[in-house]
Parts: C-alpha cells; structure tokens; sequence
C-alpha cells in the first residue's frame, strides 16, 4: 500500500506509534482518541482562477462539521502540490487538525480513478467513523467510487446533517423533492453535501494542524486529451447576493419585469417549482429541495407561496422578503418582511422605481 513519505514541522505519526513526537503534540493532535470516532472530509481545490482556493462547499462541511462535532478528529484530504502551501492556514482554521496531502503535479488535474483510489486508502488507514464530500460534478463522480472500494453506504446529495454518538443522520430529497428521506448507513458512513445548505462559520484564528504527505503511487491516472468547463457561471444562483425569485403567483410576462429588477439589484432570477414544470425556467435556476439550495443576502419572493421544500432550500438565507397575496402563506414564517400585495403589480412598481 502507497503511505505517508514526510511530514510538515519534521513530525509524522505514519506508524501510529507515539515513538518520537514532539513533547505535547499527542494531546493537541488527539492521537490517543479512538480513531473510529472521526470525520474524514475530501477538501475540494477550486482551481478557476488566478490561484487555487478551498471550494466554498468544503467550508460549508467544515462548518458544519465544528458545529456537531464533541471532540471527535477531523482529518482532511487535498491533492495537489506546492501550490496548496498557502492553504493550510485556512483549512486549519475551519476545524481540520490533520491534512493529508496526496501529493502529486499530476493530481493538480481530478483525474477520478486516482483520486477514489488515493481517498481509499486514506480512509482505510484513518478508520473515520464519517466520509463527507461536496455534491459537486467532481464530489459526485467521486464519492461512489469510493464507496464502492470500501464496501461503504452513501447518501447522495444530502441537505442536513445530524449526529447522535457516533451515527449520522443524513437528510436528502428523494420522489423528486415531494418527501425529505433521512437515512443512516454502516461505517464508514459517507455523504455528498448539496452547495449552500450549510453557512460558513468565522475561522478560529491561530489553529495549528499538522499535514502528512501522502504518495500515490497507482495506475489511475489517464492521458486527458481536451477538457472544457461547460458550466454557465452566469447561470448559477448559488452565486448571487440577491435573488429576485418568483412562483405561481407570478404572470409570464412578469418575467422580463423582474429580470429588469434583478439587474437593476445586481442579482439574478431564480424561482419555485411549478414555474419549471410549466416550462418558463430551466432547473438550474429553481430553488427548493429538488432545485439549488442558495444563501443570497437578499431573497425577494414574489408570488412564492413557500412549501416545506422551498423553504428548506432558502434556509441560509440572510434576508427574506415576501410578496404575496396571501397574507398568511407559509413563507412568512421566515421571511424578516412581508409585502401583502400583488406580486406582479409590486415588481412593475419596483422595476419603476429602481
């Protein structure tokens, strides 16, 4: 089996013996806690722009994480190389205490079959009682790769967590968003986590960690003749500060109204349910439980009645506006504003008015 090769700080625990440590580090970094109890997330590196960043689903687990978590360990797992240096700092703060670090140029590039094999193993030799992954087009190619390696349940595209001793509940959408199932499966227990369900917390400044430099050595890896990014990031609402968000109480050509809004806010428009299953937005713009879940500063409803699904997919949200109708719709249970009139004479007086 490929295995740690060095450490950072001259330290290693790689043959989890406590021979040679430096004076104090077995307390801090919790070597003698029973390894089965921990959490195990795969750090996802967003390398888009200039330089690499901590995707911000993986903060969101991190946070997550911090918040059920009674002292359990919390290993990290990045692939990449040097680059990812200025990083630790960040991923330290955010909960994690050790990083492994499957280190390779190659892996700078998600090459799947490397990736599942690398994580495999790591899992394999920290025995987490918990995998957890963003439900990203790479989380999710890659996290049922993993599971089956490991002969591991998983739970796809979950929108809570919970944590009863060392079992996880884990709550995902399921019969196209009409019922919330929340499923338990055996150790290790994984689970991709749907982008923007989960706030991220402030950072623990000064948190220490230690990284263990982890070598693959496999045959996973595979000559990538083109790659394209065919992702509209222009099209995603996860994105945007302000939503302007209509429902069935919106008309059709209220549409060009509130797309005239949401310019003017510098947001986007998203909306419910039904108005996809009528055919006036695509799904990636639909908010809920069988759409994205979003986190905007600012979400204007507009004719949004606010099923339980919705409302789920709302939940992070720092501000929520309603404008409807119904002066007793369920969606003014937690929205901070409510505006009784009618949604589409609202959005042409704003739209006025801006």
């Amino acid at each position: 089996m490929t295995g740690c090769e060095s450490c950072s700080g001259g330290s290693c625990s790689s043959d989890g013996k406590n021979k040679g440590l430096p004076p104090g580090m077995l307390e801090q970094y919790k070597l003698n806690v029973d390894r089965s109890d921990g959490y195990l997330i795969w750090v996802e590196i967003d390398r888009s722009g200039e330089y690499p960043r901590i995707s911000d689903v993986s903060l969101e687990i991190l946070s997550k994480v911090r918040s059920m978590n009674d002292g359990s360990r919390v290993w990290g797992v990045v692939f990449g190389h040097a680059e990812l240096k200025p990083l630790y700092g960040e991923i330290f703060s955010h909960g994690v205490e050790t990083l492994y670090e499957v280190h390779d140029k190659r892996l700078c590039t998600f090459h799947p079959e490397a990736y599942a094999d690398a994580l495999a193993q790591i899992i394999v030799r920290t025995e987490p009682a918990v995998v957890l992954m963003g439900a990203t087009p790479r989380g999710r190619e890659l996290a049922p790769r993993v599971a089956a390696k490991l002969d591991a349940g998983l739970t796809a595209d979950c929108t809570d967590l919970s944590v009863d001793d060392r079992i996880i509940s884990m709550t995902r959408p399921a019969f196209g968003g009409n019922v919330l199932a929340t499923i338990q499966c055996t150790a290790p227990q994984m689970a991709t986590v749907r982008p923007g369900v989960f706030p991220i917390s402030d950072p623990s400044e000064g948190a220490k960690g230690t990284v263990i430099y982890w070598q693959y050595d496999g045959c996973g890896l595979k000559d990538i003749v083109s790659s394209e990014n065919v992702r509209n990031e222009e099209d995603d609402i996860t994105r945007s500060r302000i939503l302007v968000s209509l429902g069935a109480g919106v008309k059709k050509d209220s549409i060009p109204i509130a797309e005239s809004v949401a310019r003017k806010l510098g947001g986007m428009v998203s909306c419910s349910r039904k108005l996809v299953e009528k055919g006036w937005f695509p799904q990636s713009r639909q908010v809920g439980q069988s759409g994205k879940s979003v986190a905007p500063d600012v979400y204007l409803a507009f004719g949004i009645s606010g099923s339980v699904q919705h409302l789920a997919g709302i939940s992070s949200a720092k501000r929520v506006i309603s404008v409807n109708t119904d002066p007793d719709a369920r969606i003014g249970e937690v929205a901070d504003e409510i505006i009784v009139g009618d949604a589409n004479a609202v959005l042409r007086e704003l739209d006025r008015i801006l």
